[in-house]
């Protein structure tokens, strides 16, 4: 009989431990103007990309701005479900945990680094038929942001 728990609760361990690793992958491109993009402290809003992807693998959600020399600045959170701020003036908020940094080198490699941080992306209300993502975070590289608002006529989808 304790053979049989045993067995049971290594299964049961076994099959937490491979769900955990196997959580479909999300990724949604949202088309429209990047209005701003700083990177480590700073901007660099002219070269940000007319794309902002969203990423989410389980718990974890993030917003990627791309900028036109192959930098990627990525806010990374726990992507815990927001309630709807009731409150006048308030944003709905999601909690950045970290800064994840990718640059394109004059070899064409990618160095990726991860930034502990603490900051939040936004998301103001916005004219109807557009949508705000406005994201921030101090790290000890300095400040990055990123401000992208959709465009009104992109295609449900895309």
């Amino acid at each position: 009989m304790l053979t049989r728990v045993l067995t049971l609760l290594l299964l049961l361990g076994l099959s937490c431990t491979v769900e955990s690793h196997a959580q479909p992958l999300t990724r949604n491109v949202l088309k429209g103007a990047c209005e701003k993009l700083v990177v480590a402290g700073k901007d660099v809003s002219p070269t940000c990309g007319d794309g902002l992807v969203n990423t989410v693998q389980g718990r974890r959600t993030s917003f990627d701005f791309t900028s036109s020399d192959g930098t990627t600045v990525s806010f990374s959170g726990t992507g815990m479900p927001q309630d709807r701020q009731e409150e006048v003036g308030v944003d709905a908020l999601q909690p950045v945990s970290a800064v994840i940094l990718s640059v394109k080198g004059q070899d064409g490699g990618i160095t990726r680094d991860t930034l502990m941080t603490v900051g939040s992306c936004r998301f103001p209300a916005s004219s109807p038929g557009r949508s705000t993502v406005a994201c921030a975070a101090d790290t000890q590289r300095g400040r990055f942001e990123g401000t992208f608002v959709t465009a009104s006529d992109a295609a449900p989808g895309k």
